[in-house]
């Protein structure tokens, strides 16, 4: 999959105000579920371009978002019982992250009724940009199942944007451990395998102290320093591209991107516990 550079990256993310205005937001499995099979190439100016353009904005705003809501709430779950759930919780944290990074350089990779769908740049030239799509996405590994795949293809495509990253962030483009499964494995273990779950949560129990996150050891300790660069190097990227849409608008908060986004994440939840049934089911 080839990527933009900074420069062209910054261009793609910031369209036209009346090309935005103009533009119908869209699921873009659905837009690439109904595109015709001729259309190969989107060049910049025509209509499935700019489709693309906004909508993969308006996700890296959301994939963002969510990446860090998912962050916050997996620190919340860190005691023993919900310790597998929050790694779980980290890896989406660190998918959404990895996705946020690829819209913004040009790349999508999606999931139609088709289908996995791909897209990435087929020119980077500023002005007369155009992206490709890919209906048939080969993992450069031989990967199968889609977030392997994913996976394979982030850390392969990625390698060229490497340049751009902050020294100390570099390291969210490198698989983990050498292995671009390794998140998919361990988020596996833990959410299939009952024995792997328990053993997790009760060596949580014995190593953590809670007055020192990082006292935290083994798969998770790695899955939480893994998620949080990613992220990190996630919101860098979105600083330096300028990235600005209204997508994050719709769920009660205005202002600027950046102080949606802080309200929506760290919006507490509410008290509405004692409504549920929870202490009725702990009596059976």
């Amino acid at each position: 999959m080839r990527l933009l550079d900074l420069p062209q990256a910054k261009h793609f993310c910031s369209p036209p105000g009346p090309v935005r205005a103009a533009t119908g937001r869209v699921s873009l499995p659905a837009f690439h579920h109904g595109l015709p099979t001729h259309v190969v190439v989107m060049a910049e100016g025509t209509t499935p371009f700019q489709i693309q353009q906004v909508n993969v904005i308006d996700s890296v705003e959301r994939w963002l978002a969510f990446a860090l809501a998912n962050f916050r709430r997996s620190v919340e779950m860190l005691v023993p019982i919900s310790a597998p759930w929050a790694h779980v919780t980290l890896y989406y944290s660190s998918f959404f992250s990895a996705n946020a990074i690829l819209g913004m350089f040009g790349g999508w990779i999606g999931h139609t009724e088709k289908g996995i769908r791909a897209v990435d740049v087929e020119s980077a030239s500023l002005g007369t940009q155009s992206l490709r799509v890919h209906r048939r996405l080969k993992a450069p590994s031989g990967a199968t199942g889609s977030h392997r795949v994913f996976w394979d293809v982030f850390y392969h495509s990625t390698a060229t944007i490497a340049a751009w990253a902050p020294a100390s962030l570099a390291s969210a483009l490198s698989p983990v451990n050498g292995d671009y499964a390794w998140q998919i494995a361990e988020r596996n273990c833990v959410n299939y395998d009952m024995l792997h779950a328990w053993v997790a949560s009760t060596a949580f129990h014995t190593s953590l102290r809670p007055a020192k996150l990082n006292s935290l050891s083994g798969p998770l300790q790695l899955q939480l320093e893994t998620t949080q660069t990613l992220l990190q190097l996630a919101l860098h990227f979105a600083k330096e591209v300028a990235l600005q849409s209204d997508a994050l608008l719709g769920c009660g908060f205005a202002g600027t991107r950046s102080q949606v986004q802080r309200r929506l994440v760290k919006h507490a939840p509410p008290r509405i516990l004692s409504q549920s049934s929870l202490d009725r089911l702990l009596e059976l």
